[in-house]
């Protein structure tokens, strides 16, 4: 009997298909490219498996006791519930319009935080700030003397710098549990992480984020928080925020540890100032921004500047939480009008760094993105959990799941960007003071050349409500006109590892996959995507884009993947979005030289490859095909694949996805799609999909081994 391919009919008839399929599985018309490769035993990789890579550099360590500045002991009276959350009378909210929170109780903590990561800083740079000033003045000397063309000034390296003299001999704030009571956790507002100190989050212990606006807003005057909007016209931003944890012009700066960090996107907003605009979730607001600024409150029925409609100080609505805001901005407002968006807090956001590590910690539950890196040279990232929702999102004194505003339980298509890793280039070289404390700095200033290199994306479990890891290529610090790429996996890459861009030996659940864009617009290349696995994830493999970002993606290779029950196993498309196009007119976006080996693929899923048609939209433009090589790309039941396909050039050998070429969607195809594929020889996924791993009882994936 001939199985059928479930198949868009915008590429090929089925009986085209089932034509081709007949001649391949005879073993006609193929040739030798209608099997796969083999390999030999001692060459089938098992995914998810290593615990060893020499292609990487040595996995990073905890701080010893030695090491450690300052140790911080939780409050007796903070106690973690087993599902991860606060209980209500840890920091209570008080109902109703104009009512101020009290500030001991809804931030008890970032004082101390605060004033123990100053004190580490301002030893940490005593200690080795001369020698980080001299090796970096020896090394601008030496580079503006060079004056290579299209070439930043860097100063110091990164590897350089890693070397020990350029440590502090004690350099790690741990925050620990109480020795004298059950209490294990901390309340803070944003804190800030001085240069070549680290924050040390110890087993059994969550870092919860307040839920008090005016931690992040503190300004009278606005940049304004906690909003869809900041006037009649102008939308909201993460950027209005503080993030939880910030971190500028850093060398040798990281966040570690066995416990957590929980942003609480989930729940009610408070304020200290009963004057500040909050929204509710019967969308109205209990005051305008215009009317706060003057220390003044609104009269009702005053329209709304946040989002809201209008003001109403009797209603008995509670406040909105983060990802109310979120929900509302993104899928209603911007939905309707194109100009909603969330002013969400990060969760962290570095710029300018060299040796930024994230080790083993847990992140849970941001409003917004977790943690965003911006022209880091040497960006390791690993053994780190994301899982956002965790259970604690769903805890709630009336039992009913805390619901949306608009009723809705919590599921990955509604808690709105909350990604969890956006590494990209900062927009410019900088030389300037490193950041010593919240208000100090070093007296030498230091330079960075603005890129993201020797990035490390390793070991980790991510599962959120939006991209889990995304390469962002907006921002290019490459002189102009230089045609140089902003994310360059061959740019400066350091003797301890092989490559200079790579995401390895990862787990993934919910959320968009492993991501290029959409700012594809600064150009990424050369990146090595290898022994990852995705279950239930929206997207598996994807790079994305549109012509109001445009931007050249090259050379990507992914090797050694398995995906389950992905909604999109692969989905490369330059259709991203129908975004404005930019007032200087379209960007077109260019995929080629994109390589796939030796990728399983279970379940019922959706494929597609569209590169970019010419004349698109009606404009006179080129035309530029996805170029790709798929090697082994199999699944375990072709019937299940629903394949798009339009403008690309394909090459293929061991494929079982119903891949064929269309003169109409301008596709051709190298090679031909063959039943005759054993999986189990292409790649061992036997041991690839595990749950989530467990953390207490906050894993809604069921139970694994406690890492």
């Amino acid at each position: 009997m001939i199985k059928k391919y479930s198949y868009t009919s915008s590429v090929a008839t089925l009986s085209t298909l089932a034509a081709a399929l007949v001649l391949a599985a005879c073993g006609g018309g193929g040739g030798s490219d209608s099997t796969a490769v083999s390999y030999s035993p001692g060459e089938v990789f098992k995914v998810g498996t290593t615990t060893y890579d020499p292609a990487l550099p040595p996995e990073p360590t905890l701080p010893t006791d030695a090491q450690v500045c300052a140790t911080l002991e939780a409050s007796p009276n903070l106690v973690r519930r087993p599902d991860g959350s606060l209980p209500p009378e840890a920091d209570p909210s008080k109902p109703g319009v104009g009512v101020a929170a009290d500030p001991a109780v809804v931030n008890p903590d970032q004082a101390r935080i605060q004033a123990a990561l100053d004190a580490c800083g301002a030893a940490v740079d005593k200690e080795v700030g001369p020698a980080i000033a001299a090796a970096d003045a020896a090394a601008v000397a030496q580079q503006q003397a060079a004056a290579v063309p299209n070439k930043n000034i860097a100063g110091v390296s990164g590897e350089e710098l890693a070397k020990p003299q350029y440590r502090g001999s004690k350099f790690a704030v741990r925050l620990v549990v109480n020795s004298k009571g059950v209490g294990d956790s901390f309340i803070t507002g944003p804190l800030t992480l001085p240069s070549g100190v680290t924050l040390w989050i110890d087993k059994g212990v969550t870092m919860y984020a307040t839920r008090d606006v005016k931690a992040y807003s503190p300004n009278i005057a606005g940049p304004y928080c906690a909003n869809t909007a900041v006037s009649s016209s102008k939308a909201g931003s993460s950027g209005n925020c503080l993030a939880l944890i910030n971190g500028n012009n850093l060398i040798n700066s990281a966040v570690v540890g066995d416990g957590a960090i929980d942003s609480r996107g989930y729940s009610e907003i408070v304020t200290t100032d009963k004057l500040y605009p909050l929204m509710k979730v019967d969308l109205t607001c209990s005051n305008t921004y215009v009317a706060y600024a003057k220390g003044q409150q609104a009269a009702d029925g005053t329209a709304c500047d946040n989002g809201g409609t209008l003001v109403n100080s009797k209603t008995t609505a509670r406040n909105m939480t983060w990802w109310d805001l979120a929900y509302l901005g993104n899928m209603v407002q911007n939905g309707s009008t194109g100009s909603g968006s969330q002013s969400n807090f990060r969760m962290m956001v570095f710029n300018y760094a060299k040796n930024l590590t994230l080790y083993r910690v847990t992140l849970n539950n941001s409003a917004n993105f977790h943690v965003v890196p911006s022209g880091v040279d040497g960006l390791t990232v690993w053994g780190v959990k994301v899982q956002t929702p965790s259970l604690a999102a769903f805890a709630n004194p009336a039992g009913n799941g805390n619901p949306l505003y608009t009723g809705d339980t919590y599921t990955k298509d509604n808690v709105k960007n909350t990604d969890a890793f956006d590494p990209g280039a900062a927009s410019s070289p900088t030389i300037v003071a490193l950041t010593t404390g919240k208000s100090t700095t070093s007296s030498a200033k230091i330079a960075f050349d603005g890129y993201l290199k020797n990035f490390v994306f390793a070991y980790n479990y991510v599962s959120t409500g939006d991209d889990d890891v995304a390469m962002k290529g907006s921002n290019n610090p490459s002189p102009a006109g230089s045609n140089l790429p902003a994310i360059d996996g061959n740019r400066d890459v350091r003797s301890d590892r092989k490559y200079g861009m790579v995401i390895a030996h990862n787990h993934i659940y919910w959320g968009h996959g492993i991501s290029i864009g959409s700012e594809t617009n600064a150009g990424v290349t050369n990146m090595e995507v290898y022994d990852n696995s995705f279950m239930h994830s929206e997207e598996g493999l994807r790079i994305k884009s549109d012509y109001a970002r445009g931007g050249e993606v090259s050379n990507i290779n992914y090797k050694n993947i398995c995906i389950r029950d992905a909604d999109n196993a692969l989905l490369f498309t330059t259709y991203y979005s129908t975004r404005p196009l930019p007032a200087t007119g379209p960007r077109v976006p260019n995929f080629h030289d994109i390589r796939l080996e030796n990728v399983r693929i279970f379940g019922d899923t959706a494929v597609k490859l569209q590169g970019f048609q010419a004349n698109t939209g009606g404009l006179n433009l080129p035309a530029f095909p996805l170029i790709m090589t798929m090697t082994n790309v199999v699944t375990d039941n072709p019937s299940n694949v629903r394949i798009t396909a339009s403008d690309a050039q394909l090459t293929i050998k061991g494929v079982n996805l119903p891949v064929l070429a269309s003169a109409e969607n301008r596709v051709t195809v190298n090679g031909v799609a063959t039943w005759a594929v054993d999986g189990d020889k292409v790649l061992d996924c036997s041991k690839a999909f595990v749950d989530f791993p467990a953390i207490g009882q906050s894993n809604i994936f069921g139970s694994g081994w406690d890492k």
